[in-house]
């Protein structure tokens, strides 16, 4: 357990040393990706989509986030493929397993390349209120910290010796403590909103976020393949 949620922070961290997209285009080309895995019902849209993902991942350094990701979705995709195979055969189990690999690597390469607070910078000058532009941004910061309190929370009861037998007997201990791990970093949280200035009216920001070559390189190839496999699709 402690292992699966290690590589699941691992898998959703902000990476300051890969290479980092314009967030408003991060967040048009996922939109984008989530629309083609919804549209995609066969290998012909699913697999060229997995293969770009997987590209982009390696060539922008999130190499290690996608890998420790993959390593603890296993017994996930395992499970559900099994699953898929007795109740729809082969051909759905691999569709089902593509489409979970689809979804969380191009999760992960947000996560990784996309700075939340350049995230909330960009969306408050696409005039977007603050109190809804923070969100994504907070979201971006709280979830590998999450499954970071969440594998401290399993490590403690296992150093204590208290991870053992029927999981009901542990389960709300460990659950308890998870809970009152996140209450207590909502304290830090509402500092961080007050000084970065929530409520004010009118707030200023020192740096802006130019939109480089790579981005409108990136943009390109996935408007042309976007656009190929709607053609497929349709």
């Amino acid at each position: 357990m402690a292992f699966m949620l290690r590589r699941v922070y691992q898998g959703f961290s902000f990476r300051p040393d890969a290479i980092h997209v314009h967030p408003i285009i991060g967040i048009f080309v996922l939109g984008l990706q989530f629309l083609l895995l919804v549209i995609g019902r066969n290998f012909t849209i699913l697999i060229p989509l997995l293969s770009l993902i997987v590209i982009e991942n390696l060539l922008y350094g999130n190499t290690r986030g996608i890998l420790s990701l993959i390593r603890a979705m296993t017994p996930l995709l395992l499970f559900l493929g099994i699953l898929t195979l007795f109740f729809g055969g082969i051909i759905q189990a691999i569709l089902v397993i593509l489409r979970l690999m689809i979804g969380a690597l191009s999760c992960s390469f947000f996560f990784a390349v996309t700075n939340p607070s350049d995230l909330a910078r960009s969306l408050e000058r696409c005039r977007i209120p603050t109190k809804f532009a923070l969100l994504p941004a907070l979201t971006l910061t709280l979830v590998p910290r999450v499954a970071k309190d969440a594998e401290e929370t399993f490590d403690t009861l296992a150093l204590r010796g208290e991870i053992h037998g029927f999981f009901l007997r542990w389960l709300p201990k460990a659950i308890a403590i998870f809970v009152a791990s996140v209450l207590y970093r909502s304290e830090f949280l509402a500092q961080s909103l007050h000084f970065r200035g929530l409520g004010i009216q009118k707030r200023t920001h020192y740096r802006s976020v130019p939109i480089q070559k790579t981005d409108l390189l990136r943009l390109f190839v996935w408007l042309i393949m976007g656009y190929i496999l709607l053609i497929i699709a349709f």
